[in-house]
């Protein structure tokens, strides 16, 4: 029990649970997607992630623990797979990814100012899982505006728990949402925002019943959000969200 613990631990401490959710998105776009580009997606979310996770730690704290190791030389395979992916992409995905890129740099800097760090988040997933993917010329579509808009409302609907998981841990001067609020109003904020979620899907050509039940889920993790819930609630089973909505929308895709 207590390896497997362990695993669990890594799989969650080293990102590879929050990749996985953030290339089930991409695939969520668009099912036949590039493996190329899901690939580079989920290699660069577990450098991006475990880079603002442990770059303090490492760098200003100095706390370097057999676990911290592991993860440094997981992230270090994982960059030389992203960077793989990458020079396998047309020269315009790779500099949209660049640019994208230097947010991710920069969000150490910008998530000082509290407020802002819900969307910026929200921004960065939102364009690498749903505006990238119509750069691919088979997959230009009309519905691409609506899809973009669609996923900032979920995925900032899907960060709410993150934000009161946080707020007991961020400092007062950030002003963060859920300090500036306070958790009940944040909560109404994230529900509300799952509604244009659901009402944009069926503006779609190509629209999907699956969005009802993962709105309900979503809905539902966030009502049950608490300061009480312990890590794994928000690292896991709310970031299993994005992979659950990929797997009903292949059943849905199936049955219907």
């Amino acid at each position: 029990m207590r390896i497997l613990q362990k695993i669990a631990d890594f799989y969650i401490d080293a990102s590879i649970h929050v990749a996985l959710a953030i290339a089930s998105l991409v695939y969520v776009t668009q099912l036949d997607i590039y493996f190329d580009y899901s690939s580079a997606i989920f290699f660069g979310t577990i450098v991006a992630y475990n880079f603002l996770k442990y770059i303090e730690l490492i760098a200003v704290k100095k706390v370097i623990s057999v676990k911290i190791k592991a993860i440094i030389i997981f992230t270090i395979l994982s960059f030389l797979a992203f960077l793989f992916f990458f020079f396998g992409m047309e020269r315009k995905i790779q500099l949209q990814l660049f640019l994208t890129g230097i947010l991710v740099l920069v969000y150490p800097f910008l998530r000082k100012q509290g407020w802002l760090k819900l969307f910026i988040v929200s921004f960065v997933i939102t364009i690498t899982t749903a505006l990238i993917p119509f750069s691919f010329d088979e997959v230009i579509g009309s519905d691409w505006p609506i899809v973009v808009l669609q996923r900032f409302f979920f995925v900032t609907s899907l960060m709410v728990p993150f934000e009161i998981y946080d707020s007991q841990f961020d400092k007062e001067s950030l002003h963060t949402f859920p300090q500036r609020f306070g958790i009940r109003k944040v909560k109404l904020f994230g529900i509300l925002l799952v509604i244009p979620f659901l009402v944009l899907e069926f503006l779609k050509v190509n629209s999907s019943l699956a969005v009802i039940p993962v709105g309900i889920i979503t809905v539902l993790a966030i009502h049950f959000t608490s300061l009480k819930r312990n890590e794994y609630y928000t690292s896991f089973w709310v970031e299993s969200i994005p992979i659950v909505w990929l797997i009903l929308l292949l059943v849905f895709n199936k049955m219907f």
